[in-house]
């Protein structure tokens, strides 16, 4: 009996200790408490929801929807790594963030490539919240 009460208590405690070394355990259910509070991140610098942010950004995808200027991005959808199944990870859900102004060219001004999804460096681009989004 004492072997038994050892083992689920071993198993419980590495439970625990994985899902906060993942950080959130759910990241749709996390992105969507994000959305519910986007009224603290909207009209506010990008920086403010990096700095909140609990899981890492691993990809962006930048849209440019001004039909005149595709160098001008009006939203940017990010993704993250969630495991789905073994060794198998999905990129969604997304969330989309739309901007105030459109930006020029993400890629090349704020997100470098690490190799690890890459490191954001918001500096002094007017990068403003307009609106988010989930895309699932």
């Amino acid at each position: 009996m004492k072997k038994i009460i050892l083992i689920i208590l071993i198993i419980t405690v590495a439970k625990n200790v994985s899902a906060q070394l993942n950080g959130v355990p759910d990241t749709l259910a996390y992105l969507q408490t994000i959305v519910a509070n986007k009224a603290q991140y909207i009209g506010q610098p990008f920086s403010t929801l990096i700095d909140n942010l609990q899981i890492q950004i691993k990809h962006f995808i930048p849209f440019a929807s001004i039909s005149y200027d595709k160098t001008k991005e009006t939203s940017t959808s990010f993704s993250f790594y969630v495991k789905v199944q073994g060794d198998y990870y999905s990129l969604y859900p997304l969330l989309e963030i739309y901007w105030q102004q459109p930006l020029t060219t993400q890629s090349d001004v704020i997100w470098t490539n690490n190799g690890e999804g890459g490191r954001l460096r918001c500096g002094s681009m007017p990068m403003v919240i307009r609106d988010i989004q989930i895309q699932e």
